[in-house]
């Protein structure tokens, strides 16, 4: 073993001389970077496809590409004199000067493809220029073999260019043996055609794979239409539109639902000037637009075009042109950020529920999930579906007064969160005249809304129902609610409705300045770990907004002063446990690396989360109507802080479909 080492060591300080590398070994070099897998090779040559101006592309595979890999495209074609020069090395139409590497307007730019690709395979090239009319047919066929370029040969040929690839990495044995299986591999190239197709919808594509045709993409000029055909059909109507424009950045495209939020990052696609990218910059900004609406370990699904000058930004950064370096990343960022936000604040982001098809892995029997909203209805009522609409109004109509507490299964109801000025602080509606004075001064303690709160609350049927009858809501098992609408019903997690209210002014109080905090009688003293002494520190400027004010008390624990009266209900010993601990979960003392923006975030979810009412808590008739008006005044009531759904739409034609009325 030593003399083996030795004469290692011995060989490696000989000196060997400079010399310059074969043409056919440079390709091979270069393709270690290009060609990846069969995939890489579709990638490319797609690319140059679309670079010609194609308007069909047809994709034909073989076992996975190993076999056959055919590109055949009707664009501008090459001409006889440039077939065979297209295969060197760095030779390219598509940058003539240093000046255009930073404007590059193509999908490809380097002139390493066709190179790279010739060298690991036996690859063919029939192609025709438009202008071309040299032979019979006007085409030329180019060989390359053993990485050896052979003659343009006339032959007969359509305008545009086919390329045959054929024994990919024969060559290179040791990277043929890494290629996994011929289903993997092919997933791998439907999934880069899909991603080439999308941001192309006026060209068509198809993909066949062992004779069978894989994916037909017509040419459209509706660009959800081919978002729909590509990704799923089930998704063309439940995504909202995007169309955002600031500081010479254009961001348009499609965002999903809440509701269609994934585990994975699969529905997140984003184009820059139409090549795919991936950039943890804009990644972040789609994150920041759904915090709050989805769950935070969910990715919410988005496929958005960014349109800038090719010069404020640098794409000649990563071989296989998937990263770009940007010129101003924090514009790129709130530009995204901003166009997200415009539309999920704008959109009506309750979700339906399903009444059709199971959940994957359930048992028999229709099961419910969520969907985005569908738009309203204008064909007529199917039949049966008056006797449906009285069903539900039988169902949904109020008691007299006297009656009212039947609804709470005879539970007698005490003053709940919600007429709890401390806890709530919106408006009852306007009281019986026997306790009018009481509830008065209930109202005036500590409330923060507008005055016509209650006005709202009187009249809530006309916000959920237009032209429906006042108060046809009920509380099903101290947890829900269910409200008619004009077509159907909606059911609200009253815990979950609660919390979003509650964070939304919250959070409005605090941008309009610091909460008022009541002193308590004695302060709450609470013990804290030394590793968490970091962590207030960080969040204690954020407290002081918050009408919370800590001190140190003694070596081990500190003591808190100040509490917000709209808190009055919650433990501030029990509260700042809690943020403490989540703290410490964000990264204890890095927790100095979050944003204002995020601790705000992280605090007002947990405080409102304590002071919402909780399931199982029975509601007045009052109540709801308080809670429901308060509804339709709130961004984002669709979801909790948490982003969990907090209503879920049930439609009459749901209804009639599970009732076999139609």
């Amino acid at each position: 073993m030593a003399s083996i080492m030795l004469g290692m060591q011995t060989q490696a300080n000989q000196r060997k001389k400079i010399h310059l590398l074969p043409e056919s070994l440079i390709n091979k070099i270069a393709a270690g970077e290009v060609v990846e897998r069969p995939a890489s090779v579709v990638k490319e040559l797609v690319e140059n496809s679309l670079d010609a101006g194609a308007t069909r592309i047809s994709i034909t595979i073989e076992d996975g590409g190993r076999t056959l890999i055919r590109i055949a495209d009707d664009g501008c074609g090459i001409p006889p004199e440039e077939a065979t020069l297209a295969f060197s090395q760095h030779a390219t139409s598509k940058v003539a000067n240093v000046e255009d590497l930073f404007a590059i307007t193509t999908m490809g730019f380097r002139g390493e493809a066709l190179a790279s690709i010739a060298s690991v395979s036996h690859t063919t090239m029939v192609t025709r220029a438009a202008e071309s009319q040299q032979g019979e047919g006007g085409g030329v066929r180019v060989e390359v073999k053993d990485a050896h370029v052979g003659q343009a040969e006339p032959c007969a040929a359509a305008v545009g260019t086919v390329i045959e690839v054929r024994d990919l990495f024969y060559s290179v044995p040791a990277r043929r043996k890494f290629l996994k299986t011929d289903a993997t591999e092919f997933s791998h190239i439907y999934e880069m055609v899909q991603r080439t197709a999308l941001p192309h919808p006026a060209v068509a594509f198809t993909l066949t794979h062992n004779g069978r045709m894989a994916l037909e993409l017509p040419a459209t000029s509706d660009h959800r239409m081919r978002v729909g055909e590509a990704l799923g059909k089930e998704l063309y109507s439940e995504l909202l539109t995007v169309e955002f424009k600031e500081r010479g950045i254009r961001v348009s495209g499609f965002a999903g639902q809440p509701s269609l939020a994934r585990t994975t990052a699969k529905y997140q696609y984003v184009f820059l000037n139409g090549r795919y990218i991936r950039d943890a910059t804009i990644l972040g900004a789609m994150k920041e637009a759904y915090r709050g609406l989805i769950e935070p370990a969910s990715k919410p699904v988005a496929i958005l075009f960014i349109e800038m000058e090719p010069s404020w930004f640098d794409v000649n950064v990563h071989p296989q042109k998937t990263e770009v370096r940007f010129r101003n990343s924090g514009a790129v960022y709130h530009a995204v950020l901003a166009a997200l936000r415009e539309k999920l604040r704008s959109s009506d982001l309750t979700p339906q529920v399903q009444t059709e098809g199971r959940v994957e892995g359930e048992g028999g029997g229709a099961s419910w999930h969520q969907v985005p909203p569908s738009s309203p209805q204008s064909a007529a009522p199917a039949p049966g579906i008056e006797e449906t609409r009285k069903v539900i109004a039988d169902f949904f109509r109020q008691p007299e007064a006297a009656t009212q507490p039947s609804l709470h299964y005879g539970v007698e109801t005490t003053p709940s969160p919600l007429t709890d000025p401390s806890r709530m602080t919106v408006s009852p509606p306007p009281p019986a005249a026997e306790d009018a004075a009481d509830k008065s001064e209930a109202r005036s303690s500590g409330s923060v809304f507008a005055a016509d709160d209650a006005q709202r609350s009187l009249t809530v049927a006309s916000q959920i129902c237009p032209g429906g009858e006042a108060g046809r809501f009920v509380q099903l098992h101290n947890a829900y609610i269910v409200a008619e609408t004009g077509d159907g019903i909606l059911i609200i997690d009253q815990h979950a409705l609660h919390e979003r209210i509650l964070y939304e002014e919250l959070f409005a109080r605090v941008t309009r300045g610091p909460l008022e905090g009541q002193r308590l009688l004695l302060p709450e003293v609470l013990p804290i770990h030394p590793r968490q002494t970091a962590a207030l520190e960080t969040v204690r400027p954020l407290l002081m907004e918050l009408g919370i004010e800590i001190t140190d008390f003694d070596a081990g624990s500190v003591a808190v002063h100040t509490f917000p009266s709209l808190l009055s209900k919650v433990s501030p010993q029990e509260f700042l446990r809690d943020i403490l601990d989540k703290l410490m979960e964000l990264g204890g003392s890095r927790s100095g690396q979050l944003t204002r923006e995020e601790l705000l975030h992280e605090v007002l979810d947990m405080a409102s989360c304590k002071a919402a009412v909780k399931a199982g808590y029975p509601l007045s008739h009052d109540e709801i109507a308080t809670l429901l008006a308060r509804k339709e005044h709130v961004e984002r009531s669709s979801n909790c802080p948490h982003g969990r759904p907090t209503t879920l739409r049930l439609t009459l034609n749901d209804l009639e479909r599970q009732f076999k009325r139609k």
